[in-house]
């Protein structure tokens, strides 16, 4: 069983830290017995299961984000929870981004704990179907995009058209829209020199 795992990152296991941190570690490489034996040094083996790290990504988020199909199976039948993430991410977003071959078919796994994924918007207000398409998973976006039709009735995204996301911080995009930031023609700031 080990030598199928060899594709994997392979990876020490941690001697020192807290088992939830074991457990989402092994979920994103893949180590189903990683996940058993973290759970079993565990003295709350749901938290370990379904804490969140920094960001709010818990085991079953690790598993979906890197598309590994053995963890997210094995997380989804010890009981792992769907939650949403700090950026409101859910697991079928971040499997929807992952660009994974595996992803097509945890789609209908990840649903069947979860239906309200598919047409959940992470805080940028996009749907898992548009982090396949941002990835270029033409095989997912496909995918999702039937299964939007079936529970909507549309093609998703069902109500506003989508722009590309930007990490441009707002107050520099509402100026550079306006021609202020980075423009020659006048200072930022009222009575500032020009340099």
């Amino acid at each position: 069983r080990r030598a199928r795992h060899a594709r994997a990152m392979s990876y020490a296991r941690p001697k020192r830290g807290k088992p939830e941190r074991w457990v989402r570690e092994a979920a994103g490489n893949d180590d189903v017995e990683g996940i058993d034996a973290a759970l079993d040094a565990a003295k709350d083996k749901d938290g370990a299961l379904n804490k969140g790290d920094f960001v709010g990504r818990s085991a079953l988020h690790w598993a979906a984000g890197r598309g590994r199909a053995d963890a997210v199976r094995h997380l989804l039948a010890l009981g792992a929870r769907v939650k949403i993430s700090g950026m409101h991410h859910t697991p079928l977003h971040d499997l929807a981004a992952s660009g994974s071959p595996n992803a097509p078919a945890l789609v209908q796994e990840l649903l069947a704990a979860a239906p309200w994924q598919l047409t959940h918007r992470d805080n940028l207000g996009h749907y898992p179907v548009d982090k396949a398409r941002d990835v270029g998973d033409k095989t997912m976006a496909l995918a999702l995009d039937a299964l939007m039709m079936t529970v909507v009735g549309k093609r998703g995204p069902t109500t506003k058209p989508r722009t590309p996301s930007s990490w441009m911080p707002s107050c520099m995009s509402a100026g550079k829209a306006r021609g202020i930031v980075g423009s020659d023609e006048r200072p930022l700031m009222e009575g500032a020199a020009r340099a």
